[in-house]
């Protein structure tokens, strides 16, 4: 009797131990899984968009969207091209992701004729608040995307351009009684070519603007699951009408999915595009679409599709995959 008691108990414990043991194990599966999910959530890839505004050419208003966390530190340099005149600046991202800032000179004075870049960039880690540090990761080890650049220090980058044409603005002094004589005598420093050829360039930007527009509201407006990474409008120097445009269209498809539905998707984006464009903008001539899926790859372009204007349509010249 005593030895069916003993083997009872020995049976009970080995029990015991081993439901300890399932436990145990459990969670420290479970630690190793919320380690893990938290890594995987610090990973942050960066999207900003950066839009701007010109006013009388006397301010110029940057403002960007981002998914940056607030407080974000930011540089922020407007550069004249091929000049050393620039003016660089500090922000900071607000709640929401968003930011501006106003560039204006002392006096009220207009801006100079010409090209201007603006760039913006985040500040090294160090300079962040330990909140941001922390998101960031060591030297921007925890950002990613197609807009981080850098060695030593990862950062998140975006530019855009504008241009200033002061004979475009209406100033004060027009509205006034002009001195004949000084007006001709200023005219004569202009012939009908310069003025010929500057109404010609300044025709192509505004076409090349509203076809960069067109592209940017019908992406935002159908394709929920997309991101433009830019856009580029060039001058179609092939063609023999003036002001015909080639697009080439860079987006990050972000929903998660297999290759072979990501592949899916794109490509009927890329059609769709493309068809709302060849019917609604007849300035475009060709549009390239170039697709990342960060899902499947981070860093490369994984699509592209190629079009080219048949009549009011686009027909596809040519496609190109690794997802399929």
């Amino acid at each position: 009797m005593n030895y069916l008691k003993t083997f009872l108990f020995m049976i009970l414990c080995a029990l015991f131990l081993s439901a300890c043991g399932k436990a145990e194990n459990t969670s420290t599966s479970n630690s190793s899984k919320k380690e893990e999910s938290i890594e995987t959530k610090k990973k942050l890839n960066v999207k900003i968009t950066l839009d701007k505004e010109i006013t009388n050419n006397k301010i110029i208003i940057l403002s960007g969207k981002s998914n940056l966390p607030k407080d974000t530190k930011l540089r922020i340099r407007l550069e004249q091209k091929n000049s050393h005149k620039n003016s660089i600046v500090n922000t900071a991202v607000q709640k929401d992701g968003s930011f501006e800032y106003k560039f204006f000179n002392e006096g009220d004075t207009v801006f100079d004729d010409g090209k201007y870049i603006i760039y913006v960039e985040t500040l090294p880690v160090l300079e962040q608040t330990e909140v941001v540090q922390e998101l960031f990761g060591d030297n921007g080890s925890n950002l990613s995307g197609s807009q981080i650049s850098g060695d030593s220090e990862l950062k998140a980058t975006a530019e855009i351009n504008l241009k200033i044409n002061n004979s475009e603005v209406i100033s004060e002094e027009e509205t006034l009684p002009k001195d004949t004589d000084a007006e001709e005598e200023k005219n004569e420093d202009y012939t009908s070519e310069e003025v010929e050829d500057n109404s010609e360039e300044d025709e192509l930007d505004m076409v090349k603007d509203d076809a960069k527009i067109e592209i940017k509201t019908i992406i935002e407006e159908n394709y929920k699951t997309t991101s433009i990474e830019k856009i580029e409008i060039n001058e179609d120097m092939g063609s023999n009408e003036n002001n015909k445009l080639i697009a080439l269209v860079y987006l990050s498809f972000d929903a998660l999915n297999t290759s072979k539905t990501a592949y899916n998707m794109v490509e009927m984006y890329s059609d769709d595009l493309a068809a709302n464009i060849g019917k609604d903008n007849d300035t475009v001539n060709q549009i390239a679409v170039f697709w990342k899926v960060p899902y499947i790859d981070e860093d490369e372009t994984v699509a592209k599709f190629s079009y080219e204007r048949s009549g009011e349509q686009m027909k596809i010249t040519d496609k190109v995959s690794s997802l399929k």
